[in-house]
């Protein structure tokens, strides 16, 4: 068994009672914001704040839900402490950067570092079914991801929403298998 305590993070919520994701060759690192001032440059919001993946030259793509995502390139871009302020190649004016709002900035997976054993990708797990480890039954379906002292698995069952921390003796295992994370001890959940 994997240590199930470590992980890396690269969230990014599905819709509710959404399939498991399937494995796509691009990843969402971020999200794009308001415009900052009248030149071009927007707020942008990296879904891990200690990734340093938009600040190297890497291959970048914009998505917008509901158009084909295209490629985009980084002129600028400054470390507020509050958010990235970015100007992207092409915006100038802050008309420009407000067609890119909302825009989800996606890397290739193989840009992104190695996972060591037990380690996975939180976007990988969103849309996982929950299943009993000892009978197989279907618990739930893994929603979000919410941070305290451990990360905990935030699962929709057919009573709603319930907490699940990633603990070795409870989430047996995660990432392991695509879509699946096998969970024991919830008995209060029948």
């Amino acid at each position: 068994m994997s240590n199930t305590n470590s992980r890396k993070r690269t969230p990014a919520a599905p819709s509710a009672g959404a399939a498991a994701p399937e494995t796509s060759p691009w990843m969402r690192i971020a999200v794009i914001g308001r415009p900052h001032g009248v030149h071009g440059e927007l707020r942008v919001w990296p879904d891990n704040p200690e990734s340093t993946l938009l600040f190297e030259d890497i291959p970048l793509r914009l998505h917008h839900e509901g158009k084909p995502p295209r490629p985009i390139a980084i002129d600028a871009i400054r470390d507020t402490g509050d958010a990235l302020l970015v100007t992207f190649t092409g915006v100038v004016d802050r008309e420009g950067a407000a067609a890119l709002t909302h825009g989800a900035i996606e890397v290739p997976r193989d840009v992104l570092p190695q996972l060591e054993d037990g380690e996975f990708y939180h976007i990988d797990v969103l849309g996982a079914a929950v299943l009993d480890a000892d009978t197989g039954v279907h618990l739930g379906t893994v929603k979000s991801f919410t941070e305290t002292s451990v990360d905990v698995l935030v699962v929709d069952t057919e009573r709603g929403e319930v907490l699940v921390p990633i603990l070795a003796d409870i989430v047996l295992s995660i990432g392991e298998e695509p879509g699946i994370v096998r969970v024991r001890n919830l008995d209060d959940w029948r």
